[in-house]
């Protein structure tokens, strides 16, 4: 009978065991948010910082797989939803760090609160931003989440970063986010003056890294971790990094 009482204990078992995690669905794709200079479209032709070190990466490790630019709330719900996803330098966060698997870092942005000039606001401490009127920033960016964890109750999420600055340029709202990297390219696409834009206030500093599905083999992973390795010691990111970032 002892035979018949294990059996039972691992029936038991079986059935209340939790389902294992569900593998990434379909094929591999590779998408990226417009944001220049990491990621954007340029003559019909997808380019940027982050869009040339995906794909001198493919190049060394022979993949073939389609690069996409697609707004980057889609792009992350994508991601999250269990699709085969992996995202071209995303921001590693606490809240983000089981979700995916990370390969770098493979830079490090600022990210700052910004008015503009003409408005003369002065800003010194998170207290006085969390009292200004309305605070504009992309929808389910990494710096959405920091705020809103830092107990922020007055921010706006838009849809991208081109229509927040057109919303700070119009006096909708007196402040906007985004990371020092990326404002001059936002500013030159919508044809206004550098200094039109002032930054208030240092948030925060990340890492962006490139990802892939939390359940990933990492033998599909090990080769493009091993590439950019290789890319950070011959030289290759290096040049990437001075033509790009200005770094």
């Amino acid at each position: 009978m002892r035979w018949i009482t294990w059996a039972v204990a691992l029936l038991l078992a079986i059935s209340v065991a939790p389902p294992p995690a569900a593998a990434a669905r379909g094929p591999l794709r590779i998408l990226g948010a417009d944001a220049a200079p990491l990621f954007y479209v340029r003559n019909g032709v997808i380019t940027g910082f982050c869009a040339d070190l995906v794909k001198e990466i493919q190049r060394r490790i022979g993949d073939r797989t389609p690069i996409q630019v697609v707004p980057w709330v889609r792009a992350y719900r994508t991601a999250l939803a269990g699709e085969n996803v992996m995202l071209a330098c995303p921001k590693r966060t606490p809240a983000r760090e089981t979700r995916f698997k990370w390969v770098g870092p493979v830079m490090e942005t600022h990210t700052h609160l910004y008015a503009l000039r003409s408005a003369g606001l002065r800003l010194q401490t998170l207290d006085q931003a969390r009292a200004l009127d309305g605070i504009l920033l992309p929808r389910e960016f990494y710096s959405y989440e920091y705020l809103r964890q830092a107990g922020f109750t007055n921010l706006e999420p838009v849809a991208t970063s081109r229509a927040m600055l057109n919303m700070l340029l119009a006096g909708r709202r007196q402040a906007m986010v985004t990371d020092r990297e990326q404002l001059p390219a936002l500013l030159a696409q919508a044809g206004v003056p550098a200094g039109t834009v002032v930054p208030l206030l240092q948030l925060m500093r990340t890492q962006s890294y490139l990802t892939f599905p939390p359940d990933t083999p990492e033998a599909q992973v090990a080769p493009w971790r091993n590439a950019l390795d290789s890319m950070k010691q011959d030289g290759t990111f290096a040049r990437l990094q001075k033509q790009w970032l200005h770094r």
